[in-house]
């Protein structure tokens, strides 16, 4: 729907607060791999090891308004007409401005745009290296937002349900050339390797990194101590519906709400119209 109608009248029919941070500290960290590479686990270990806030997918709920944005940039980026001018520091600062670090999509969707926009911070490039493994997770997951119409008429009827399907929409689904099934592994191994040749066109370090790999050389290449106990565990393929579900539980039932109330508006106006046509 966005990209046929512009954001702007988008906004005035689903109003919402957007979110406008400045940067309030150093964005220290840029962890570009894709989802289901141990993000959340990652996150987890980049705030222990004293990130302060760190941006994650599911954090993402934590400002609705940012989808907005999301969405905006993901245009910018994957759009019939594209605007790369859009895809600068200042306009991903007023989504992540607050963070020290960030992780996930949709951040990662934006890598080469984030390399450019934060020379100074040090970069991870997490992944699995079994891409047919990577690419089943993600099918199961992320690839399934707003894949039906179970989950995309309920967003046409709640604001924020719907800034988070126009945030999947331009950004997860145009990542893959909006069809993941037939390109997500293609575009799993082309993210990976223009992230590694802008860095080598940058003269940049960057550590590939698994969560198996642990804490020893995350923190040897963040020169920080390295902690006692167990790596962080997360966000699970089993757990990922459940969370989802939880998390949206409210928007949902406002959806069903004004889905209800909608109908029944409608019943009300046919029966009236029926009614004067047979008194007639």
């Amino acid at each position: 729907m966005a990209g046929i109608i512009p954001i702007k009248l988008l906004k005035l029919i689903y109003p919402i607060k957007e979110p406008d941070f400045t940067r309030d500290r150093p964005l220290q960290v840029l962890a570009l791999g894709l989802g289901r590479t141990g993000t959340e686990s990652l996150a987890l270990a980049l705030d222990e090891l004293g990130y302060g806030e760190v941006y994650h997918g599911w954090k993402t709920a934590d400002f609705p308004g940012c989808y907005v944005q999301w969405a905006r940039l993901g245009y910018a980026k994957y759009g019939r007409h594209s605007k790369p001018a859009l895809l600068n520091r200042a306009e991903f600062d007023r989504i992540i401005g607050h963070c020290g670090a960030v992780t996930d999509l949709p951040t990662a969707a934006f890598g080469p745009e984030m390399l450019r926009a934060y020379p100074d911070a040090k970069v991870i490039l997490n992944r699995r290296r079994d891409v047919d493994a990577w690419y089943e997770s993600q099918k199961k997951t992320v690839a399934r937002l707003f894949s039906d119409w179970r989950s995309i008429v309920p967003a046409l009827f709640e604001t924020e349900l719907f800034w988070t399907w126009q945030c999947v929409r331009f950004v997860v689904i145009q990542m893959a050339g909006g069809d993941f099934e037939r390109n997500g592994k293609e575009m799993y191994v082309e993210h990976y390797a223009q992230l590694e040749a802008e860095c080598r066109k940058q003269g940049r370090e960057w550590l590939d990194w698994t969560v198996q790999d642990g804490w020893e050389p995350l923190c040897k290449f963040l020169d920080k101590p390295v902690p006692t106990h167990d790596f962080p565990a997360g966000n699970r393929v089993g757990d990922f519906e459940a969370r989802r579900a939880r998390l949206h539980a409210k928007q949902f039932q406002r959806a069903l709400r004004n889905i209800a109330i909608t109908v029944l508006l409608l019943l009300v106006a046919f029966a009236a119209a029926w009614h004067r046509a047979t008194v007639r």
